[in-house]
């Protein structure tokens, strides 16, 4: 057969094993960034100032903590999706 001189080539894609777990770590770092503030500016003003008529600095120390447990819900969520995850098939485990 004679040779076309044309070449065959290959197209690698990013790997799709690591989109799952990218994807993931995305989300809890947008959740991360954007619930703890936002929940903390809503309930100082619409729960405790607002509903509770709390003062202000009661208000600022409330919210605070309600910010400070938000992230530590959304750590744990993390965590268990994490230890969910299943390992990589090709990959073997560690057997002593």
């Amino acid at each position: 057969m004679a040779d076309t001189g044309t070449t065959h080539v290959t197209y690698y894609s990013p790997d799709q094993e690591n989109v799952g777990p990218f994807r993931t770590l995305l989300v809890f770092t947008l959740m991360m960034v954007t619930a703890p503030i936002g929940l903390y500016f809503m309930s100082k003003t619409v729960v405790f100032e607002g509903m509770l008529s709390m003062e202000e600095n009661d208000a600022y120390f409330y919210s605070a903590i309600v910010a400070v447990v938000v992230v530590h819900i959304i750590l744990v969520m993390f965590v268990v999706v994490a230890f969910r995850e299943k390992p990589k098939a090709g990959f073997p485990l560690k057997q002593d």
